[in-house]
């Protein structure tokens, strides 16, 4: 049997994946995808319930193990490059009653820089300050999270990924549960980053709004639909590829 030929890796790109393929009890949930996100862009990676979506991001982020695959972040293995890395998990996977305030947890996106053994300080609560006023937050530092909206909460860990400083940040559907404020917000926040050179990479749930939200897109169901720029990729017939025809109907003004 013949060599499988090996993936030149693209240097100009945040995110290279190659031939993953991750299953739960054997199940697959994500089927040979081949993917490569453009450094600098703002993506949204969209699909139904049950396409992969959140599963691809951990996926990359080495969360979860592939069956078979390579991911490379800038050129090289995700365990090389974790401190290039920010990631904004979904809430309702973060327990909210764990006894802590606003700024502790902006505080502990700086423990990556600072290493096992020194505790943040002076400077490192006055970056998580920082980052909290950025997000409208400073008011809400001592306020214990259970006690925050689900906008405010979202907003802290915001914060929280900011002060990591990374290169390349993945958010698990920010806007899910905020108000049009924090969205608003969210999305100014985002377009920042990705105009300071950040890359930027969002699960994300709305197609009327990814349209004006994003630059890049990648269409998922299981396996890779279509992936590219959001004004030659989010068309009418590969929203159709991804949902079905009834879901493609009710958004060809978005696609268009």
């Amino acid at each position: 049997m013949g060599t499988k030929m090996q993936h030149p890796i693209d240097e100009r790109a945040a995110v290279t994946v190659h031939d993953l393929t991750v299953a739960y009890r054997e199940d697959p949930v994500l089927w040979d995808i081949d993917l490569s996100i453009p450094t600098g862009s703002l993506t949204a990676i969209i699909g139904p319930n049950g396409a992969g979506k959140s599963t691809l991001m951990k996926a990359i982020l080495g969360l979860v193990p592939p069956a078979a695959g390579t991911v490379e972040i800038f050129g090289h293995t995700s365990e090389r490059q974790r401190r290039l890395v920010g990631y904004v998990p979904q809430r309702g996977s973060v327990d909210w009653q764990f006894p802590t305030n606003a700024l502790d947890v902006v505080t502990m996106g700086t423990y990556g820089q600072l290493g096992w053994i020194r505790r943040p300080g002076k400077a490192e609560k006055q970056r998580a300050l920082a980052a909290l006023d950025q997000m409208g937050m400073a008011d809400f530092a001592d306020r214990q999270i259970s006690q925050l909206s689900g906008g405010q909460q979202q907003r802290v860990f915001l914060a929280r990924a900011l002060v990591q400083d990374a290169q390349l940040y993945f958010m698990d559907e920010p806007f899910v549960g905020v108000d049009a404020r924090t969205e608003a917000a969210i999305i100014e926040l985002l377009k920042s980053l990705r105009d300071h050179g950040k890359t930027v990479v969002v699960v994300h749930h709305d197609l009327d709004s990814a349209p004006n939200y994003f630059d890049h897109v990648v269409l998922l169901n299981v396996q890779k639909i279509a992936s590219g720029p959001m004004a030659e990729t989010f068309t009418t017939e590969n929203i159709e590829r991804t949902y079905g025809p009834s879901k493609s109907a009710r958004t060809k003004v978005a696609a268009s």
